[in-house]
C-alpha cells in the first residue's frame, strides 16, 4: 500500500511540474532570442573594426591586441527599459545572452581589424615608409 501512494505522490507532484519546466524553457528561448536579435542590432561593427585597425596600424600586434583585450573585457549593460515589466528569469536569460552575443560580435569585429591593421603595419615597414620602417627589421 506504502508503495502505490507513493507513486500516486510522484506522479501528482510531475503532472504539478511539467508544465513550469515547459514554461521556463519558453522563457528562455524568447529571453535569448530577443537578446540576440537586440544585441546585433546595438552592436557598432564597424567601430570596433576601425578601433582594432587604427590600433593595428599604429602598433602592431601590441596594441592592435590591446584592441581584441577592451573588446573582451568591456561587458555591456543592456538598456533597461527593455527589461521592465519583465519576470526575473528573463531579465538574467536575456542579460546573459546580450552580454555573451555583444562580446562575440565585437571580438570577432575588433580580431579582424587588428589582424588587418597588423598586416598593413608591417607592409609599410616593409616598403620602407617612415616611421614604420623603424620597427619593422627584415
Amino acid at each position: 500500500m506504502k508503495l502505490k501512494s507513493l507513486i500516486n505522490v510522484l506522479m501528482a507532484a510531475l503532472t504539478f511540474f511539467t508544465p513550469f519546466t515547459a514554461l521556463g524553457n519558453l522563457v528562455k528561448d524568447s529571453a535569448e532570442a530577443a537578446a540576440e536579435r537586440d544585441a546585433e542590432s546595438d552592436v557598432n561593427t564597424s567601430l570596433w573594426v576601425a578601433t582594432g585597425g587604427i590600433l593595428g596600424v599604429a602598433g602592431s600586434c601590441v596594441l592592435g591586441s590591446a584592441a581584441v583585450a577592451a573588446a573582451y573585457v568591456y561587458q555591456p549593460i543592456p538598456p533597461a527599459e527593455r527589461l521592465i515589466g519583465r519576470a526575473p528569469e528573463y531579465v538574467i536569460y536575456y542579460t546573459d545572452a546580450y552580454r555573451s552575443t555583444t562580446r562575440r560580435l565585437r571580438l570577432s569585429a575588433s580580431a579582424r581589424g587588428a589582424i588587418g591593421g597588423s598586416l598593413v603595419f608591417f607592409l609599410l615597414g616593409t616598403f620602407k615608409v617612415k616611421p614604420w620602417a623603424d620597427f619593422v627589421i627584415w
